[in-house]
């Protein structure tokens, strides 16, 4: 019989060459990865609203304060999945913003809807007032805050976990490559062994 430590290195020596096999990446959970993985997208892919309220373009507040507040204008109501689009847009104007919604890009900050005072006027027109300064990148989430396109997601190499597959799954991987599951045999060797289920004291059932 060869002892335990020419066996260690019989072993250590040996080239094993595993090969790859493409899996989808909902079903990969441990599995070794075979090759880098790269963001192919911007995520998020637009700058987006992290709160509900009103966007504005936060260096219209500069000069504001207690005594002198600003009313600013609601154009109109952005949702998560509309077009943010506005042909124009002036000074002093806002529009409500739900989380998830697409911001336009004049804007750069979001007040809380919590923090907002309304206001109506004789032709019916909404707005907001205004009466502090208010910093900018607010409640914003910036394309490509969490994931940038070409970002290393999982090294060559690594054991697949959970938050991995949801990483795929946001970033919309669908197939992966990854290390074939290797046979792996043991087999039991020794006098002491034995295929018989009653056996001596002696002895050992295989």
């Amino acid at each position: 019989m060869i002892n335990y430590k020419k066996a260690q290195n019989i072993l250590i020596k040996s080239k094993l060459k595993i090969k790859d096999e493409l899996v989808e990446a909902s079903k990969s959970l441990n599995r070794v990865n075979a090759l880098d993985v790269y963001s192919s997208v911007n995520y998020p892919a637009g700058t987006n609203a992290a709160f509900d309220g009103f966007a504005i373009n936060s260096k219209e507040t500069n000069k504001l304060n207690k005594k002198k507040p600003q009313e600013f204008k609601i154009l109109k109501i952005i949702s998560a999945g509309d077009n943010p689009k506005l042909n124009k847009i002036k000074k002093f104007q806002t529009v409500e913003v739900m989380t998830g919604a697409l911001i336009p890009k004049f804007f750069d900050t979001i007040i809380p809807i919590e923090q907002i005072v309304f206001y109506t006027d004789n032709k019916k027109n909404f707005f907001i007032i205004i009466d502090t300064k208010i910093k900018k990148n607010q409640h914003i989430r910036y394309a490509g805050s969490d994931y940038k396109k070409k970002d290393l997601i999982v090294k060559k190499g690594t054991i697949i976990q959970s938050s991995h597959i949801l990483t795929f799954k946001t970033l919309g991987v669908k197939n992966i490559k990854v290390k074939k599951k290797p046979n792996i045999l043991f087999f039991s060797t020794g006098n002491k062994i034995s295929n018989n289920k009653n056996i001596s004291n002696w002895k050992v059932i295989n």
